[in-house]
C-alpha cells in the first residue's frame, strides 16, 4: 500500500505499537485492527480519512476514560474535556477547566498520554510551569519525566 505519509509508508503507530495497514475490501466494518489495520478502501485518501475518524473515536474514549481516573485520584474536578486537532500542542487547559487533547496522543504508548492527563490536570491548580506545577505533576503521575522526554524525543512521529 502506497501514500500514507508517515516514516514508514505503510506503517502506523497505535498506542505505542506500530501496525500494517493493509486494504481488505470484504469485512464488515471500514476499519478493523487485529495483527494489522485493515482498511475496507484501496482509495488514498479514504484511508487516511477512515484513520483519522477512529484515532479520534478511539481518542476520545480511551483518554476520556483515563483522565477520570486520574482526576479523582488527584481529587482534581474540571469541567469539559474535548479532542483537537491542534498542530502544535498535546493538551491543553483553559482557565475555566475544560481540558483540550490531541487525538494524534493516541498513538503513543500509555504512560506518555498519562503524563499528559497528569500535565493538564496539574494546570487546574497551577496555570503556570512553576516548580509548584511540577511538583504536582509527580503527584499525579510520578514517573513523568521518562515519558516526557519520550513525547519530546518521538512527538513528531505521531501523525498519519
Amino acid at each position: 500500500m502506497h501514500g500514507i505519509k508517515n516514516a514508514h509508508k505503510n506503517e502506523v503507530l497505535f498506542l505505542g505499537k506500530k501496525y500494517q495497514v493493509e486494504s481488505r475490501l470484504n469485512q464488515k466494518n471500514i476499519i478493523e485492527l487485529s495483527d494489522k489495520f485493515y482498511i475496507a478502501s484501496t482509495r488514498q485518501s479514504s484511508i487516511k480519512n477512515y484513520l483519522t475518524s477512529w484515532y479520534k473515536q478511539q481518542a476520545r474514549k480511551i483518554i476520556l476514560h483515563r483522565l477520570n481516573l486520574y482526576a479523582q485520584r488527584a481529587n482534581q474536578k474540571y469541567n469539559t474535556m474535548s479532542i483537537t486537532d491542534a498542530q502544535t500542542r498535546w493538551g491543553s487547559c483553559s482557565s475555566q477547566k475544560n481540558l483540550h487533547f490531541n487525538w494524534r496522543l493516541i498513538m503513543a504508548p500509555y504512560p506518555v498520554i498519562d503524563y499528559v492527563i497528569a500535565h493538564e490536570l496539574a494546570h487546574l491548580s497551577e496555570m503556570n510551569h512553576s516548580r509548584s506545577f511540577w511538583l504536582l505533576v509527580g503527584k499525579i503521575f510520578p514517573i513523568y519525566r521518562q515519558y516526557r522526554t519520550w513525547l519530546k524525543r518521538n512527538g513528531d512521529s505521531l501523525n498519519l
